[in-house]
């Protein structure tokens, strides 16, 4: 799990997380949201659909906007949350909803974990959520810098060329330690797939003699 990565990491390293790996330049709150997603893709790569829920919870979102409908709260009992499978495009079109108000569509905006799963990242953040009244920008925010993203909102009179969103690494060694810790991780489950298999192999030629 990404979460364990981070747990494979020295002290210092974990440490040094929290002053950012990767940092997000953004001016809109939908972009930024989608910056910082980008950003925990381009980090942990092999990162599984489940894993990358496990990172971005539903709770950090938990309702969208009152005005359009959709799947989400304060329509359903159900948290809108950061991301979603992109299997959510059918459940919109068979309530006839509008999927692109809700998530960002387009090819460019949509991500692929490592276990083959599209994933949709929430389009509506609010400075005021409609269920908590808290800021889901902020909340995103402030929880993902546990994983080294860190984010700098650009005020509106500064020039910000790309429009949405910039990415950079800020700090290169952190990075490949974080690389070889998803790689270690990699190599456990190698290491235990040959044990299986001559311990299988082993049983074989017992139970043959």
């Amino acid at each position: 799990m990404s979460i364990q990565v981070v747990e494979r990491l020295s002290s210092s390293d974990r440490a040094s997380l929290k002053k950012g790996v990767i940092e997000v330049t953004g001016k809109a709150m939908n972009r930024t949201a989608l910056g910082i997603v980008d950003a925990l893709f381009t980090l942990y790569p092999k990162a599984t659909f489940e894993e990358m829920k496990q990172m971005l919870p539903d709770t950090i979102n938990p309702s969208a906007p009152k005005n359009y409908k959709s799947l989400f709260k304060p329509y359903t009992t159900r948290n809108y949350g950061v991301i979603q499978p992109s299997s959510i495009r059918q459940e919109c079109q068979a309530q006839d909803l509008d999927i692109h108000a809700s998530h960002f569509t387009e090819p460019n905006e949509i991500f692929t974990t490592a276990d083959g799963v599209e994933v949709l990242v929430a389009k509506a953040w609010e400075s005021k959520d409609t269920e908590t009244g808290e800021s889901d920008i902020q909340n995103l925010i402030d929880h993902v810098l546990q994983y080294g993203v860190r984010v700098v909102q650009v005020e509106r009179k500064e020039a910000f060329n790309k429009g949405d969103y910039n990415l950079e690494v800020i700090n290169p060694a952190l990075k490949q330690a974080i690389d070889k810790a998803s790689t270690k991780k990699n190599m456990w489950w190698l290491y235990a797939l040959i044990g299986l298999l001559v311990a299988a192999g082993a049983g074989y030629f017992l139970t043959k003699k």
